[in-house]
């Protein structure tokens, strides 16, 4: 339980607001010889600030055992109703499962363990690389931002129609996806034993850095220089850029731009207002850099998606 509420922590940040979540369901399953797989998913009456984020939780190989390596994730998700087809791409009427008449907003919080023997399997025959040969002889925790695959992926897990043998062949896959497109973002060139940066195991410095995220989010439409930002948390500029980027597994200007241009979406797509409108609200002067930003981020124009 104190794994469930360390994530939901840094999903939703405001105390008060986690505890609208009721319990909805829970699921868990063993792989044999291969994975431990859990789901809690929680629903709540009110809306709910969620952020997706996720762990990366790594004990080194102790005598006469391997390595283990867990993978946390807390994402928004949705409960669908009991029909079949709306764990699938449809729902039961044709439609989109989006417009699932039963569907109901949830926060998942998902784990993949890694069994010790099976994390040793993947690594027999590779002599010229380890996936922690920098990090292997120390534990370490590391928050990461879920990538759109790995958000794909846990959708998968969580709404499929395989049982038996397939469900263990279907959950083996899609866990080996998770830990390959997370891999890039926890394997690090440093040594260091908690969040990849040393500074970091004070708590006071990891308040700096959680400061700044929050500085960020509080101003999605006034853009602020590192310099600016660092002197309001008062850290170094090179302590809060590293620091920032093991905490959160991206740089400040690619989360600000993420987070800028998922608030851009939801003005667009929910709140129907014109791209110029969320442009100047946005903090753009010009239309058609507002544009390029937008599509580099969703793949598509800001007129397109007002279109669907």
């Amino acid at each position: 339980m104190k794994e469930i509420q360390e994530i939901l922590s840094l999903a939703i940040p405001q105390p008060a607001m986690s505890d609208q979540l009721q319990l909805a369901e829970q699921d868990a399953i063993t792989v044999p010889d291969c994975l431990d797989f859990t789901l809690q998913r929680f629903t709540y009456d009110k809306p709910l600030p969620v952020e997706d984020v996720a762990m990366v939780v790594y004990q080194p190989a102790k005598r006469g055992q391997s390595a283990a390596i867990e993978l946390r994730y807390c994402v928004a998700g949705s409960k669908y109703c009991k029909n079949p087809a709306c764990t699938d791409q449809l729902c039961a009427d044709g439609q989109d499962k989006s417009s699932c008449s039963e569907k109901i907003p949830s926060v998942d919080v998902i784990t993949v363990r890694f069994q010790p023997a099976f994390i040793q399997s993947l690594q027999k025959g590779t002599t010229n690389f380890s996936l922690f040969e920098l990090q292997s002889r120390k534990p370490f925790v590391k928050n990461i931002q879920p990538c759109t695959k790995s958000k794909a992926v846990l959708e998968h897990m969580v709404h499929h129609n395989y049982d038996g043998m397939l469900k263990n062949i279907f959950l083996q896959s899609k866990a080996l996806e998770l830990l390959l497109f997370s891999s890039d973002q926890f394997i690090q060139n440093d040594p260091d034993e908690r969040y990849g940066c040393r500074f970091l195991t004070q708590l006071e410095d990891r308040e700096k850095i959680e400061k700044a995220r929050a500085i960020l989010l509080e101003q999605l439409d006034a853009p602020i220089t590192i310099r600016d930002l660092a002197r309001r948390i008062a850290m170094n500029e090179c302590y809060l850029k590293k620091g920032f980027k093991a905490m959160y597994g991206t740089t400040i200007y690619d989360y600000f731009q993420k987070e800028r241009m998922e608030k851009a979406k939801g003005l667009l797509y929910e709140k129907g207002m014109s791209v110029s409108e969320v442009a100047m609200l946005m903090g753009y002067s010009c239309i058609s850099h507002f544009s390029t930003a937008f599509k580099k981020h969703t793949g598509l124009k800001p007129c397109e998606l007002l279109l669907r």
